[in-house]
């Protein structure tokens, strides 16, 4: 996410990236090392990592001092869980603004918005289904990449104008008509390009989706 921190108020800033840092200690203390070694693993976080460099210079924001890429926070989250991606995500947005897209000071609000929020929201809502839906392929690809992914770009939008309103110095009337509208415009289409990788994924190279397991989705109940 780029911003103009000159609007933020700092103690949004301190909130925010305290609350960052919170999470990436937790992620390198609980991280299992040992699937770097893998290539199976690497090979993927690889991939998906020059997948998130890039998408900052494909992209553009609707609102000047604001743009969003939450795309693939939701598929990196069911390919490597939630450590690795917040990890990786950090490191591809910091090399970006190190590149000269974005602000240090906005680094905190940016993964906070656009993977923390996204990121947990599809982890839990796998859990659920998982636990009220029946355990098969289509539950796992649409119902958890479809739908798992586009309602955590809606939370991820309002997320973003509960902490812009709160922090930023924007007013409900200015973000309600110029920048949430198009923001959740990105709904369908995230969830759709979720949906649609994660089904070649899970077809072609299940191997590298760490939450699907053919013990399990491809039986009539759970694992004995």
């Amino acid at each position: 996410m780029h911003l103009t921190p000159g609007s933020w108020s700092l103690t949004g800033l301190i909130f925010t990236n305290t609350v960052m840092l919170a999470f990436l200690a937790w992620s390198f203390v609980g991280l299992n090392y040992r699937r770097l070694a893998d290539s199976r693993d690497a090979l993927p976080l690889g991939l998906m990592g020059l997948s998130m460099l890039s998408l900052p210079h494909l992209s553009g924001g609707i609102v000047e001092g604001l743009a969003f890429y939450p795309l693939l926070t939701a598929l990196s989250a069911l390919m490597f869980g939630f450590r690795f991606t917040l990890l990786l995500s950090t490191a591809c947005q910091a090399l970006n603004i190190a590149a000269g897209l974005g602000d240090w000071a906005s680094l905190g609000p940016s993964l906070l918005i656009t993977v923390i929020i996204p990121g947990l929201w599809v982890l839990a809502f796998l859990a659920g289904a998982q636990r009220w839906w029946p355990r098969n392929f289509f539950v796992y690809v649409w119902v958890n990449g479809f739908f798992g992914a586009a309602f955590g770009t809606v939370f991820c939008y309002l997320g973003a104008v509960l902490m812009l309103m709160a922090f930023g110095g924007y007013e409900w009337t200015y973000l309600s008509r110029y920048f949430l509208p198009f923001g959740l415009m990105m709904t369908f289409p995230e969830g759709f390009i979720t949906g649609a990788l994660l089904t070649m994924l899970v077809l072609y190279r299940p191997d590298w989706v760490y939450t699907f397991r053919d013990s399990v989705y491809q039986l009539d109940g759970p694992p004995k």
